[in-house]
Formats: structure tokens, C-alpha cells, sequence
């Protein structure tokens, strides 16, 4: 009397099992289950520990039954691994077929198997990791960007002509085909000139212009445009400017610095601005690395992936307001495509880093952990607690943080490379290539 199984399906990367539990296997459990409990057992017409079997697995049975079902198949399953030396890459799919008293359990098993996984050539690994130079005259562009915030508008003259950079109070009505629509409309408008905050060269058609005009702006909306009954379309825009107003910049001064920044002066402001800037592009920096690496890795190490796995990853980046962008089903499937792509290449990465980091002996601590999670709760500040039960309910989700800080400690060892270049690069040139990336 012993499990059969049944191998259905035998591929690289995939495995399916029929299994069949015999009756009196489960019938033999479910006895010795009841013999065991049956000194304590309590029922109502019944002294304790005097219940018949038979009125203990007629009026438990089923469930005794599912509870001895589990553990058989659970170490079925294990049987199976062990003997055929599976890696799993997901939790075995279980269809059960037949589950009837009196009749033998029946249940089919899927596996999908971690594909071997090749040894990336770190010597050989061609990828330049290219920093942003931050000079002194950036720093000061980026101060003037902050000082922005802290403008005094200054209301001109009737006879003052407004330029890019200046500001002016309208009232405005948009039409489409002679017709005005939702949203299109208002008064007391301050909209500053080269912001780029209104569509099209809309800012540009009131540059040059003085209090008191009237002009009629004619501009189209783009294709791309969030509400698609306005996508594409011209309009025409009557505009009366109210009021044109120049900008006073703040003189930065200790008392400015202190009152605004909590700061000692100028130079600890320029200090931290600088620390600042720095910060953020060594992260720009490594995250760009990181896409070309990736890129590499998934040209150079190409290998077959468990199917199950790349879906899994599907449904994680799509969704249904993933699907409601698209026009058509055929857009809809093309976007699809190019997800599943992506999906690939970041399991494919995935692994690759794994098994560098198995190979190389790096490990996430609790302190990792820790550290991580901290930085997390700081980004929610006033709903630590939800986002702690949060944790606390996923367990899917911790070791999914597990997962990327073990990737980003992977990332590290490879930046720790004698073979990496690095290449300092002006901060514009830099910020061209970063945006040119994004675009892809």
C-alpha cells in the first residue's frame, strides 16, 4: 500500500505528476488519528475518552480526513522534489481530482524548475558607470532654482511689455469648435511665462504684451493628452491680461538663510545644497549603471525561463488601469508584449544577481532588514502602524524587501570591480543622457 505517482509531463523546466493516495492509506491515518485523541475526547450522551471511533469519524471524519489528505501530499510532493533533485522556482500548482470518502484521493501536480543559471565573467563585464561633475556654477543654478520658491511678484506699469519670466494675471476662455469647455475657463489666473505649465506655445503667444490687452491664443492640444476628448484637438483661448508682474528674487542673506533654511548662513546653506546634489545623482548615477548592466545581462546570458514565473511578474506590472490607456486591443497587446518583455528581463537579472550573491557568500542580515524597513516607514510618516501590520500580513512582501536589498548588495559587489570604468561627466551632458534613458 503506497502512494503511485505518475510522471505526465517531463520538460527543462517544467514537470506535471499524477498521484494517486489509496483509500485505506488515508482510511489508516484517519484511524490512528482517531485511536490517539480518543482518550480526551469529549461528546455530549458520551463519557470522556468513551466515544465510539465510529461516531467520532462519522461525525469528523471529513475533516480528520482533509487535515491527513494535506500531510501526505505535502510530503508527496517533497518525495518528489528530493528524488528528482527539483529546484522549484514557484509553489507546485495541486489540482485535486478525486477526493471522496471511500475512494482514492487523485490529484495532479505542476512543478516549474529554476532554470541553471550561467556564471557571469565579471572581468569581462564592459559596462562604464558614468558620474555626474558637480561644479560650482551648478550648485548656484540649483540655489537660483530653490530661491525661486521665495519671489516677490512686482506689478509693472500699463506700459511695461511682458518677457519670459515675468508673470501675468489672466482671465481666459478656451474653445473647442466655437464651443467652451469644461474646464477651460478663469479668472485671476497667475501664470509665469517659459514654465511650460500651460499646452503648447500657449506662455509664448503672451510674451511681448501689456495690461489691458486681449489676445487670442490658438494652440492644440497634444495626442498624448490625459483626457482623450481633448487629445489632438485645436483650440482657441480668449485671454484678457489683468496684470503684468516682474520677479525680485531674495537677497540671501544670514537672517534669509536662517529664517527659511534653519541654517548658520550662506555657505552652510551651499554646503548642504551641494551634499544635497551629490546624493541624488550618485543614486541617478548607480541606477543608470544598474539599467545598462541590466541590459548586458539580459543580451549576454540569455536562457529559458519558467513560464509560470514570468506571468506571475505580468500581473504584478499589469493591471486593469494598465489596460484602460489603450485604444484598441491590438495597442493593448503590443504594450503587453513589450511588459513581457521587461518581466523577463528582470527575473532573468534577478537570478543572474542571485546567484551571484550565493556564489559569493552575500547574505541579508536582520540588521539589513532593519535598516531597509526604516527608511520605509520614514517615507509614511503618520501611518507607521499600517504599514507595519502591512508586513507583519505579507509575508510575500518581506521577501520581496529580502529580495532587493540582496539584489542591491549584488549590485554593490559588481560596482566593487576592478573591471568597472568610471567616467566623471559634465552634470548637463549627464542629465541628457539620464533623460534620453527614461524616454526609452
Amino acid at each position: 500500500m503506497s502512494v503511485a505517482i505518475k510522471n505526465t509531463y517531463d520538460k527543462k523546466l517544467k514537470k506535471d505528476y499524477h498521484v494517486t493516495i489509496p483509500y485505506a492509506m488515508i482510511d489508516e491515518k484517519i484511524n490512528d488519528y482517531v485511536k490517539k485523541i480518543r482518550t480526551t475526547f469529549s461528546l455530549k450522551g458520551f463519557r470522556k475518552g468513551q466515544v465510539p471511533v465510529d461516531v467520532i469519524k462519522e461525525k469528523y471524519g471529513k475533516s480528520i480526513m482533509a487535515d491527513e489528505a494535506d500531510k501526505i501530499i505535502s510530503s508527496t510532493l517533497k518525495k518528489i522534489v528530493e528524488d528528482n533533485k527539483i529546484k522549484l522556482a514557484l509553489s507546485p500548482k495541486i489540482d485535486v481530482k478525486t477526493f471522496e470518502s471511500g475512494k482514492d484521493i487523485e490529484f495532479t501536480a505542476v512543478l516549474e524548475i529554476y532554470p541553471e543559471v550561467p556564471e557571469i565573467e565579471l572581468n569581462k563585464v564592459k559596462v562604464t558607470k558614468r558620474e555626474a561633475e558637480i561644479s560650482a556654477a551648478d550648485v548656484d543654478d540649483a540655489l537660483n532654482k530653490m530661491l525661486k520658491f521665495y519671489r516677490k511678484w512686482n506689478k509693472q506699469d500699463a506700459g511695461y511689455k511682458s518677457k519670459t519670466g515675468d508673470s501675468v494675471n489672466i482671465d481666459y476662455v478656451g474653445k473647442i469648435d466655437k464651443t467652451e469647455f469644461e474646464g477651460g475657463a478663469a479668472k485671476g489666473h497667475q501664470l509665469e511665462l517659459g514654465s511650460n505649465s500651460f499646452i503648447d506655445d500657449f506662455e509664448k503667444q503672451l510674451t511681448g504684451k501689456k495690461a489691458g490687452e486681449e489676445v487670442r491664443v490658438k494652440v492644440k492640444f497634444p495626442k498624448e493628452y490625459h483626457k482623450e476628448e481633448f487629445a489632438g484637438k485645436a483650440a482657441e483661448f480668449d485671454v484678457k491680461i489683468n496684470e503684468v508682474l516682474t520677479a525680485e528674487m531674495p537677497e540671501v542673506t544670514d537672517e534669509f538663510v536662517k529664517t527659511n533654511f534653519g541654517m548658520e548662513n550662506k555657505e552652510k546653506l551651499v554646503e548642504a545644497l551641494k551634499k544635497q546634489l551629490s546624493g541624488s545623482y550618485e543614486e541617478m548615477s548607480r541606477s543608470f549603471f544598474k539599467k545598462e548592466f541590466f541590459d548586458l545581462l539580459n543580451k549576454k546570458y540569455d536562457f529559458d525561463l519558467p513560464a509560470g514565473l514570468v506571468e506571475e511578474q505580468l500581473n504584478q506590472i499589469w493591471n486593469e488601469d494598465e489596460q484602460s490607456k489603450y485604444k484598441t486591443e491590438k495597442e493593448q497587446e503590443k504594450a503587453k508584449e513589450k511588459k513581457r518583455e521587461l518581466s523577463e528581463r528582470m527575473i532573468r537579472c534577478g537570478m543572474i544577481l542571485s546567484e551571484l550573491a550565493q556564489k559569493n557568500k552575500l547574505e541579508v542580515t536582520n540588521d539589513d532588514v532593519n535598516k531597509e524597513f526604516e527608511k520605509i516607514l520614514s517615507r509614511f510618516p503618520g501611518q507607521e502602524k499600517a504599514v507595519i501590520e502591512y508586513y507583519q500580513k505579507n509575508q510575500g512582501a518581506v521577501q520581496q524587501l529580502r529580495g532587493s536589498i540582496l539584489e542591491e548588495k549584488a549590485m554593490d559587489f559588481v560596482l566593487n570591480q576592478p573591471a568597472i570604468e568610471r567616467k566623471k561627466i559634465a552634470l548637463k551632458e549627464f542629465d541628457k543622457l539620464w533623460a534620453k534613458a527614461n524616454e526609452e
